[in-house]
């Protein structure tokens, strides 16, 4: 059984870690806005910190929790509201939505599989409004990693043999259920190898649950749904990033072409207008295979 408390005292202090003062002014500019209760720092910024800071980097990546009544109606349908925050050398990618709906998210009963596997990965909790509020978050972030252990059990063969092996194999799994440019298998050995010692730790505090084969087999069927729902879910969010996100389809076009290694071809009508276009880009894009 995961011990709970274990857990999530062991999230709360690798959460609470300090950050470079670049990345503390930028979430002290969002925790200026009303309604906001918390910033997480997290992704390919925090796992390459240095690499963040090249001059062909891209902007940092920032979870900015709020209250309920400051999300729009879109927001809480399909969150998160992705927006562009001009601050530092290359800006800030800020991904925005409710306290409670990130804590939903967390949860293996829902077909959204993005949030649990993102924040089961190393993250910093910049900037908090109180005390009970970073319990909640640390809370939300343990559910997340159960889950993530709960599928590594349902999943991955031969699971329990080796940690990293797990989570290598669970993360190419929810990069399945995603669309990404970059192949899922590499990406996904690349993430646990940046840190090996949280998940480690983490398959230490959340050991796997037996599961037979009764039980695998329907959670295979459970999980192609969520494939299916998480592309379908990914091509929405991109769709509605490119009109809120100013230079999301220029960055989006752009690390496509990087890992591709062949140009993006827009017509006239699309660079001109390329939130309305961002839809059929983005559809083009899967059916050539560039977006898996």
């Amino acid at each position: 059984m995961t011990d709970a408390p274990a857990l999530e005292s062991y999230i709360a202090a690798r959460l609470a870690e300090p950050v470079a003062p670049d990345i503390a002014r930028i979430a002290d500019t969002l925790m200026a806005r009303p309604g906001a209760v918390a910033v997480l720092f997290y992704g390919a910024s925090l796992r390459e910190a240095d690499n963040a800071r090249r001059s062909n980097a891209g902007p940092l990546d920032f979870y900015y929790l709020v209250d309920p009544q400051a999300i729009g109606l879109l927001g809480r349908m399909l969150p998160p509201d992705v927006t562009f925050l001009p601050e530092g050398p290359y800006g800030a990618k800020v991904a925005v939505m409710s306290l409670e709906a990130f804590s939903h998210r967390m949860g293996r009963h829902g077909l959204d599989t993005t949030l649990w596997a993102r924040f089961s990965q190393p993250t910093r909790l910049v900037r908090v409004r109180d005390p009970d509020t970073a319990r909640a978050v640390a809370c939300a972030i343990a559910e997340g990693v159960r889950t993530a252990r709960w599928w590594t059990a349902h999943l991955v063969p031969d699971a329990g043999i080796e940690p990293l092996a797990d989570w290598s194999a669970l993360y190419a799994f929810t990069y399945g259920a995603e669309l990404r440019v970059e192949r899922g298998d590499a990406r996904a050995v690349a993430v646990t190898a940046s840190e090996p010692a949280w998940y480690r730790d983490l398959a230490t505090l959340a050991p796997l649950q037996d599961a037979p084969e009764n039980v695998r087999r329907p959670a295979r069927r459970s999980w192609a749904r969520r494939r299916l729902a998480g592309k379908l879910l990914n091509l929405a969010r991109l769709a509605k990033a490119a009109t809120t996100y100013s230079g999301g389809v220029a960055y989006a076009i752009a690390k496509v072409e990087r890992h591709s290694g062949r140009p993006v071809v827009l017509s006239a009508w699309q660079r001109r207008w390329p939130a309305l276009a961002a839809p059929l880009v983005l559809w083009r894009l899967w059916r050539e295979g560039r977006l898996r």
